[in-house]
């Protein structure tokens, strides 16, 4: 296909007239020439299409819906409009910076099998004023350079932190998108880029640029935090998005080897049996209740860990070591013997179990409460899956032997 331009920045956009101005000076901004914005507007009610036209810029497409099509279907939209051999969208509140065609386009002409580019962002606030406090959080899961798409797609049913949720600092190949069809939406329309992302990169390498290149925009109107967050269903797509991840990893090559399909089958079962926790939390009488699952795990753990132990207990804070009266109970992380929070990262998790392991701790005693860390904290669950043995695994609890180092025996309790 014969390209008119080098790349195209859509901004689909919906009253949204004051920041779209700020968004759409941004992209004019920009230290590359080979561009045409593309902005479609969703039938807006305010003075979008008067502030667009002030520009007076050739480089500036104006595309009006007459009717409002919904999220999805005008950012497909821009898929079927694209010109250009690479396309990115920049949300009607988000920033690019100068940088950020220039960058986007190096990575892509250096990689052509590339499916798309990400940079790092900063976050702003409704003001523009810097919050660094979550702009350190993203940039601290950033990676740098060229990543294999599989080992990507790996490392998110392993539960890796790579936030991608802001698509500002994203350039497609358009030939990419092409291939998987563009936007699609099987679990939630608020997560159709990281759905879009998966596709792409089981076809596709990537490129993270080590370069901050947009703002994100994080203030109370987003459809992300209007919807997403709200209820849990925002957790429960995240987790069926990953168990197509691992459809994804089962029809490539890595799934030849017989123990990474058991890996991917573990994963599998981990992943269902917390979309199942979380349906439960929205419809309770799906399962049993709290206080029923709490008295079957005080009595699996009393089958399996002897009287006096001392154990570290994972809980949350939110069953507390008093109930476990019979055992030398800790909680984790602890601080002269109390509760003192989640860890920072893997690095702190595991050096606090070494030092409580060293210290006389037995076995760690993982409750439903916060099986959420053997997602998280991905890299502490791998080290207690390959150092010491589970002796329990079920949908209340998963339990380790701390000083069992040999091949895993692991007891499933009947439910």
């Amino acid at each position: 296909m014969k390209y008119q331009t080098k790349v195209t920045i859509a901004i689909p956009t919906y009253n949204r007239s004051d920041l779209l101005k700020i968004s759409l000076q941004s992209v004019l901004s920009q230290d590359y020439s080979d561009f045409q914005a593309l902005v479609l507007d969703n039938a807006s009610t305010d003075d979008t299409e008067a502030v667009v036209r002030s520009f007076a810029d050739p480089r500036i497409t104006y595309v009006r819906n007459e009717t409002n099509i919904g999220l999805f279907r005008n950012w497909q939209r821009a898929i079927e409009l694209n010109s250009s051999c690479y396309l990115s969208f920049l949300p009607d509140d988000d920033i690019v910076l100068p940088n950020f065609i220039s960058e986007s386009v190096l990575a892509l002409d250096n990689h052509p099998d590339v499916g798309f580019s990400v940079g790092q962002i900063e976050v702003i606030d409704n003001n523009g004023a810097f919050l660094e406090d979550k702009s350190r959080r993203f940039s601290s899961n950033f990676l740098e350079g060229f990543i294999d798409g599989l080992d990507f797609v790996h490392q998110i049913v392993d539960g890796r932190k790579w936030i991608l949720l802001f698509c500002a600092a994203v350039m497609f190949r358009a030939d990419a998108l092409a291939a998987v069809g563009g936007y699609d939406t099987p679990h939630s329309k608020y997560l159709l880029d990281l759905n879009l992302y998966l596709r792409i990169a089981a076809q596709f390498d990537l490129f993270f640029i080590p370069k901050t290149l947009a703002q994100f925009r994080s203030h109370a109107e987003q459809d992300s935090q209007l919807n997403f967050g709200s209820g849990g269903t925002g957790s429960l797509a995240a987790i069926a998005e990953r168990t197509d991840a691992i459809a994804y990893l089962l029809q490539s090559s890595l799934a030849e080897d017989a123990s990474y399909r058991q890996w991917l089958a573990e994963r599998l079962l981990y992943l269902n049996m917390r979309r199942s926790e979380l349906t439960s939390e929205l419809i309770p009488e799906l399962n049993l209740s709290w206080s029923e699952r709490l008295q079957i795990a005080m009595q699996e753990i009393a089958s399996v860990i002897p009287a006096g132990k001392r154990l570290i207990l994972v809980d949350e804070n939110q069953w507390g070591c008093e109930m476990l009266p019979k055992f030398d109970a800790l909680p984790f992380l602890e601080h002269e013997g109390q509760y003192w929070g989640a860890p920072l990262d893997d690095e702190m998790g595991i050096r606090e179990l070494e030092r409580m392991r060293q210290a006389g701790a037995s076995f760690m005693v993982i409750a439903w409460p916060a099986f959420w860390w053997l997602d998280y904290y991905s890299g502490l669950q791998n080290y207690l899956r390959s150092n010491f043995r589970r002796i329990l695994d079920n949908s209340r609890l998963v339990v380790f032997d701390l000083w069992l180092r040999d091949s895993p025996t692991l007891i499933i309790s009947p439910e």
